[in-house]
C-alpha cells in the first residue's frame, strides 16, 4: 500500500503518508480509507504528508481528485493541510482545483507551519 493512515489522539488529527505515485486510483482507495477514520474518530482535520509522493501529470485526473475524495466520504467540511517539499506546479494545481471546488485546503513546506494551521479552530485563514 503506498500509503499510511494514523489517528492522532493527542491533537485530535489524522495523519496520512503518501509515498510513491499519487494518482486519481490512489486517491480514491485512500479517501475510502481516511473516510473510516473519519467516522470511527468523528476527526475532520487531515495532513496530508505528500513529500514521498509524486502526483501523477493528468490534468484531467487531478480536476476529478476533489469529486473522488468527496464521493469516498472526504467531505468539504474536512480542514487539510497538504504537505510537501516544494510548491511545484502540479500541486499547486492540485490546491487549486480543490480550493475551487469548496474544499478546505492548503498547501505547506514547512510541517510546523501545517500543523499551526491544521490545529487552529478557524476553517480559514485570510490572506491565503
Amino acid at each position: 500500500m503506498p500509503y499510511k493512515i494514523n489517528y492522532k489522539k493527542d491533537q485530535d488529527y489524522i495523519a496520512i503518508t503518501v509515498e510513491g505515485n499519487f494518482s486519481q486510483s490512489t486517491l480514491k482507495e485512500l479517501a475510502a480509507d481516511v473516510a473510516i477514520y473519519i467516522e470511527q474518530h468523528g476527526c475532520n482535520r487531515i495532513l496530508n504528508d505528500l513529500r514521498q509522493a509524486s502526483l501523477i501529470r493528468d490534468s484531467f485526473s487531478i480536476y476529478n481528485m476533489p469529486k473522488t475524495a468527496n464521493r469516498a466520504g472526504v467531505e468539504l467540511r474536512c480542514k487539510r493541510a497538504l504537505l510537501v517539499n516544494e510548491r511545484s506546479k502540479d500541486f499547486q494545481f492540485l490546491e487549486t482545483v480543490f480550493l475551487n471546488q469548496g474544499h478546505n485546503v492548503k498547501m505547506f513546506t514547512n510541517i510546523d507551519a501545517a500543523m499551526r494551521w491544521l490545529l487552529n479552530k478557524e476553517t480559514h485563514e485570510p490572506g491565503h
